[in-house]
């Protein structure tokens, strides 16, 4: 069954097929297709949890924006036009007129902010491309403010559950190691299980890279080093419950911390918001332009 469930790595993520392949060919196919459900579940339910806290706050903000802009070339015209209509001597706010005269000159301009955005888009893009660009943004993304400890601890659990998964199969650790690390698409986290599969060639501890590399909590690799002086296979099942607890943990964090920094940055998008589109209607409002208009 493994067999043909290669071909269509698109539908079939590579831990899945790597569990049915262990299994069919250890004899323990009911119990790796037991582990393969409870493990695709685990996964979407995380899933579930980020796209829950994202989503409604990066809609938010756009809306806002929008808001924002379509304020400033509706609103804003119709303002100016009443004032110009009247002859008043009332004048728009001066934040007003500057905004309003940027949306304009981009609108009228617009290939060239688009030149911009694409062009340091493509130098990202390009850099990332590059071996070291790769590697460092990796590195960013596992140390980056918020989300950083918590793309890691994902990154890292995930790595454990294959390896545990193996592991119960039959496998090396050895074996398990250079298995399970097709699981992981980051560089930095490639890097540090390759040093770690040399170290066992070579006869060193297995687990000295992970805590050399300063990512991964001291609890983890005292852990795991228990593991290995005592039955490592049950340490690791108390691991990967460990940092399931760890990553609701970090999740629960993320959703105190992002609220506040989402609603710090829509809060100055509110406010000028309202110094560029809502202080003129007030204006509008308030009538004193038809007073100046009058000359009184």
């Amino acid at each position: 069954m493994y067999t043909t469930m290669e071909y269509y790595e698109n539908v079939f993520p590579y831990i899945y097929v790597n569990m049915i392949k262990v299994g069919e060919l250890s004899g323990s196919l009911t119990s790796s297709l037991e582990q393969a459900v409870k493990y695709l579940d685990e996964t979407e339910a995380l899933n579930k949890k980020i796209r829950s806290i994202l989503i409604p706050n990066i809609a938010q903000f756009i809306l806002l924006l929008v808001m924002l802009v379509v304020g400033t070339l509706v609103a804003i015209p119709a303002i100016q036009g009443i004032f110009d209509e009247l002859g008043t001597e009332e004048e728009l706010p001066g934040i007003t007129l500057w905004f309003a005269g940027f949306i304009d000159d981009v609108i009228q301009y617009w290939f060239i902010p688009t030149l911009i955005v694409i062009a340091i888009v493509a130098a990202i893009v390009f850099y990332i491309n590059t071996p070291k660009g790769k590697y460092n943004f990796h590195y960013f993304k596992y140390k980056m403010p918020i989300f950083g400890e918590l793309i890691f601890a994902l990154d890292f659990s995930r790595f454990l559950k294959a390896m545990l998964l193996n592991m119960k199969n039959g496998m090396r650790i050895q074996d398990s190691i250079e298995v399970s690390k097709n699981v992981i698409k980051n560089y930095v986290m490639l890097s540090v299980i390759e040093t770690s599969i040399n170290n066992i060639l070579t006869g060193s501890s297995w687990i000295e890279p992970f805590e050399q590399s300063g990512l991964a909590k001291p609890m983890i690799t005292e852990m795991l080093k228990i593991g290995m002086q005592t039955d490592l296979t049950e340490m690791m099942e108390k691991l990967v419950e460990y940092m399931e607890i760890d990553i609701d943990n970090i999740m629960t964090k993320i959703m105190k911390a992002l609220p506040q920094v989402v609603y710090a940055i829509v809060g100055a998008v509110l406010i000028f918001f309202v110094l560029v589109v809502l202080v003129p209607c007030v204006q509008v409002y308030m009538g004193n332009f038809v007073f100046s208009a009058y000359g009184v």
